[in-house]
Formats: C-alpha cells, sequence, structure tokens
C-alpha cells in the first residue's frame, strides 16, 4: 500500500505546488512577460475558477468511470497546462494554462481523497488519509521555498517545465491504480449529491473550517511585512512553519481512527479555535508567531482529515460528486476569504483577522457537537 499512498501524496504535492508557485514568483514572471505583477496574479485567479468548474463538472465522471481512472487523466491535463505555462509568450496564454492546471486539479484531488479512502483498510481510513494529506506539506515546501531558490538558479519556466515532468511520471506511476474506485454504474451530479443525507452539514463544517483558514493565512505575509517591518523572505517562513505542523500532525492521525468522528472533532476544532487565540495574542511577535504557526498547521491537518473522511463516507457510490461539492465549498471560501478578512485586518491587523477565524472554527466545534457517536472509526458517516 506504500506506493499507492506515495503516488496520491505527491499528486497532491504537484497540484498544491502549482497552486502556490506564483505569488513568490510573481516578480521573475511579470518581469519575463513585459507585464504588471496584478496582471501576472490572474492567472491564479483564472486557476481558482478552473478547479471550482472543474469540481462540479467533472469531479462526477469518478463515479462514471472510476477515480482511478479519472485522476490519471487529470495527471495528463495537469503535464499539459504546467508545459503549457513553462512555454507561455505572455501573460493571457500564462492564465489560460493555468486555467487548464485548474480544470486537472479540480478533477484530481476529488479522485485523490476518493482513492485514499478506498485503498484504506478498515479502522485506518484517517491514517492513510493523513499520509495522503501530508502532500500539503510538500507542496508548501515546495511552493514557498524550493521553487523561489530554484527560479533565482534556472528561471520560473524551467520550474514549471519540471512540476510537468513530474506529473507525467506521476500518470506512468499510477497505473496501478486504473481499476481503483471502481465505477458505480450510476450517472451522479452536484444535484444528486445534495440529497445525500447529512451532506449540508457536511458542507457547512467545510465551509467554516476553510473560510477560518484563509480569512486568517491571506493576511499574514502583509502582518509580518507591513505591521512587524520584516523582509519578504522572513514573511515567507511562516507557511513553511506551518507547513511542517501540518506534516508532523501524521503522527497523530491514528488517534482519529480510534476516537472516531463523534469523540474526536468537537475537540479538535476547538484546538483550532485555540490555535487562533494564541495567535491573535501574540501576532505582534514574529518569533512566537512562527512557532504557533506550527501548531496552527498540526490542528488545521487534524480538522482537515475529519472533515473529508466525513463527507467521503456520507454515500460511497457518489463520493466523486461528493467530492466536487466539497472542491468547489473550498475555492468559494478561497474567493470569499479576501473580502471577510479585508475589513477585521483594516480594523484591528492580524489579530482581527485571528480573531474572525477562531469564531469560524468555535462554531465548527458546535456544529460538530450533533455528530451521533459511530463505531471507533474516523471514516464512520455521520448523521
Amino acid at each position: 500500500m506504500r506506493t499507492p499512498i506515495l503516488i496520491l501524496m505527491s499528486a497532491i504535492g504537484v497540484i498544491g505546488a502549482n497552486s502556490l508557485l506564483l505569488a513568490p514568483v510573481v516578480t521573475a514572471v511579470s518581469e519575463t512577460l513585459n507585464a504588471a505583477a496584478a496582471e501576472v496574479m490572474r492567472a491564479a485567479s483564472a486557476y481558482g475558477l478552473g478547479v471550482a468548474a472543474a469540481a462540479l463538472l467533472l469531479a462526477p465522471l469518478g463515479d462514471r468511470i472510476g477515480a482511478g481512472r479519472l485522476l490519471r487523466a487529470a495527471l495528463l491535463l495537469l503535464a499539459a497546462g504546467l508545459a503549457a505555462s513553462a512555454a507561455a509568450p505572455d501573460v493571457w496564454m500564462l492564465m489560460a494554462a493555468q486555467a487548464v492546471c485548474g480544470l486537472a486539479a479540480g478533477a484530481a484531488l476529488p479522485s485523490i481523497y476518493t482513492l485514499a479512502m478506498v485503498i484504506a483498510p478498515k479502522g485506518r481510513e484517517a491514517r492513510v488519509l493523513g499520509y495522503v494529506l501530508a502532500g500539503w506539506t510538500v507542496s508548501m515546501v515546495l511552493g514557498v521555498s524550493v521553487s523561489a531558490w530554484a527560479t533565482d538558479l534556472a528561471g520560473w519556466r524551467a520550474v514549471y517545465a519540471a512540476l510537468a515532468g513530474v506529473a507525467v511520471l506521476l500518470w506512468g506511476g499510477s497505473a496501478p491504480l486504473r481499476g481503483a474506485g471502481s465505477p458505480s454504474g450510476r450517472a451522479t451530479s452536484p444535484l444528486t449529491a445534495l440529497r445525500v443525507p447529512g451532506i449540508f452539514r457536511g458542507l457547512l463544517a467545510t465551509a467554516l473550517m476553510m473560510l477560518g483558514f484563509y480569512s486568517s493565512y491571506f493576511f499574514t505575509g502583509a502582518h509580518i511585512t507591513q505591521a512587524l517591518g520584516l523582509s519578504t523572505t522572513r514573511a515567507g517562513l511562516l507557511p513553511l512553519f506551518y507547513g511542517v505542523g501540518f506534516g508532523l500532525a501524521v503522527l497523530l492521525d491514528p488517534l482519529l481512527d480510534r476516537l472516531g468522528q463523534a469523540r474526536a472533532a468537537p475537540p479538535v476544532f476547538l484546538c483550532v479555535t485555540a490555535s487562533y487565540l494564541l495567535m491573535m495574542g501574540w501576532a505582534d511577535s514574529y518569533a512566537l508567531l512562527l512557532g504557533l504557526a506550527v501548531l496552527w498547521g498540526i490542528t488545521q491537518h487534524l480538522a482537515l482529515n475529519l472533515v473529508v473522511a466525513r463527507v467521503t463516507q456520507l454515500d460511497p457510490h457518489q463520493r466523486g460528486a461528493i467530492m466536487g461539492l466539497f472542491s468547489t465549498v473550498t475555492y468559494l471560501c478561497v474567493f470569499a476569504a479576501p473580502f471577510a478578512g479585508a475589513a477585521a485586518y483594516a480594523g484591528w491587523g492580524l489579530a482581527g483577522c485571528m480573531a474572525v477565524s477562531a469564531l469560524l472554527s468555535a462554531s465548527a466545534a458546535l456544529e460538530a457537537l450533533g455528530l451521533k457517536p459511530e463505531a471507533p472509526s474516523s471514516g464512520g458517516a455521520p448523521a
């Protein structure tokens, strides 16, 4: 089972690296393409729209052709989009290429989460899913740190080309997963998924968690560079520390299997809330903020694990459509977070953003109190 887990984790790593890559290399890209930084960042918006569209329209295909087959097709599409990004002659072609990457990611991510639950032995769902989610740690390191260093060394086009090559290698390595997540034989769609019992509460928990995270995360860099007067390089260390915590949380994932959703979710979301409150109190200390970012990563990993396991188990025959809704809600939160956090940041700085996030996370803990106890497995379907 190690090879499939490594493939799925690496696929998340490549997808996440692409989604995080543009921000640290935007200056280099804008100079090469003779465009303003704001114009270049529109490619990130095109990527987000592509993810949201594919999550609704393409993800349900996993229920018809199988999650493994959809993932392999998405990896080829991702490789094409990344190669086109590397070769983009102007900002418009970069936007188009990133929209293609978004379509690929929107189809791939639901398939990856579905396959993680399919290959996991009974009672070890949270542990396997945790290993796969560690791919986001890989993307944090590649997207924030290594990509910036590689851009200085070889240029941003080489970075995109390298990611395209990795996507092709993953496509080849994923051949054994071709038949995994067998098709259910049922035609599914976002509308059929919305009729699944428990889906609205699962998506509510998703929205509270994701909106809470991005409402603060998007403003950490501005806080460190503007309020604390530190360099962009030092601002980039916070996502790195967060990613380290996110990866370390793999060691705690077996506890989720033993406790089950109903017992694990409320205290995990309370721990997320506590991490926001602690960062709110020490937002003016860079050193403490970095240390608390590790705690933030640990608690956020556990919360994400629980939410993904919760929604994927609602109806195994509609996992593709359900995870499409999950990705759509996630990227709607990415879109809404700057608006939710902007007013708080303008009035109270990062502490205000953290207060908003703490309120949202506490609301998620309250929602989780209504889950009915299940057998000791985080994969158990909640009420």
